[in-house]
């Protein structure tokens, strides 16, 4: 499984890649998990966010919200993968990733 990473601050990411993430946050979320609550929580603005792709499909996503914007150490969550890529290791991956990127 390769997996590509792609790190943007919400500015940076084009209207596709917003697209994608909030495609897959909805499909595990809301319609997997059934858990009715406001995904878009004004955090998105200020968080760096950690797409995996793999085969040009996005496979995993975190959000990673800087120190004293939400709590005073980094907040990772979102945290997803897509079902199609579950069983295999990618959600470990996705976390090693992320925290590799909050202790840079």
């Amino acid at each position: 499984m390769e997996i590509q990473w792609q790190h943007r601050a919400f500015d940076e990411l084009t209207l596709n890649e917003l697209y994608a993430v909030m495609r897959l946050r909805q499909e595990v979320f809301v319609v997997e998990q059934d858990a009715a609550y406001l995904d878009a929580d004004d955090y998105d603005q200020c968080a760096h966010h950690l797409l995996g792709y793999i085969s040009k499909e996005l496979s995993a996503y975190v959000r990673i919200v800087a120190p004293g914007k939400k709590y005073d150490e980094p907040s990772i969550g979102r945290v997803v993968t897509s079902k199609a890529c579950r069983g295999g290791g990618l959600g470990k991956l996705l976390m090693k990733e992320a925290l590799r990127y909050t202790n840079e």
